[in-house]
């Protein structure tokens, strides 16, 4: 089974005599890392170790760009911006200003009709809110026709309040 003839390169010695293969513990010399850079079986390795599902370090796409940030390149670079930003908002050229909380407030809470004068009143004061807002600040805040309409639904949400509980107040007391 054994050979004396030593073999080209190999020293004969205890392992040789063992049948060569992996140390005991199966990684390796005593306290060299496991191969393939893997910790160490049933959890997830000491803290700092290197690679694994662990937050998310300093890679990534980087830090976003700061507003006030110059747009720089070639002149055609630059005419393109120049052509597509509107320098008053900074916004695309074309694209309104996103409405304000009470113009989407207002609407909600027209369209709620169901709740009454619970979410009438609330969808006129929001919608006048929302107007002025508007009204004052065109190129930073917009929303100025869904506030129209949250002021129409909550008027139309009053009135139809109102006559219900007309409605129902005339039948509770119609004599029978």
């Amino acid at each position: 089974m054994f050979s004396s003839i030593p073999l080209a390169g190999r020293a004969s010695g205890p392992r040789e005599a063992q049948g060569g293969g992996q140390p005991p513990g199966g990684y390796g010399p005593p306290g060299a890392p496991p191969p393939g850079g893997y910790g160490p079986p049933g959890g997830y390795g000491p803290p700092g170790a290197p690679g694994g599902y662990g937050p998310p370090g300093a890679g990534g796409y980087g830090p976003p760009a700061p507003p006030g940030k110059p747009i720089t390149g070639s002149a055609a670079t630059m005419a393109m911006h120049a052509m597509t930003i509107d320098p008053k908002t900074g916004l695309p050229r074309g694209e309104k200003a996103p409405a304000s909380m009470p113009a989407v407030v207002s609407l909600v809470c027209g369209i709620l009709i169901c709740l009454g004068p619970f979410t009438g009143l609330p969808a006129i004061i929001a919608g006048v809110l929302g107007r002025k807002a508007a009204r004052e600040h065109p190129q930073t805040v917009g929303g100025y026709r869904m506030a129209t309409l949250g002021i129409v639904l909550g008027v139309v949400n009053l009135i139809l309040s109102l006559m219900v509980t007309g409605l129902a107040i005339w039948q509770f007391l119609a004599p029978e």
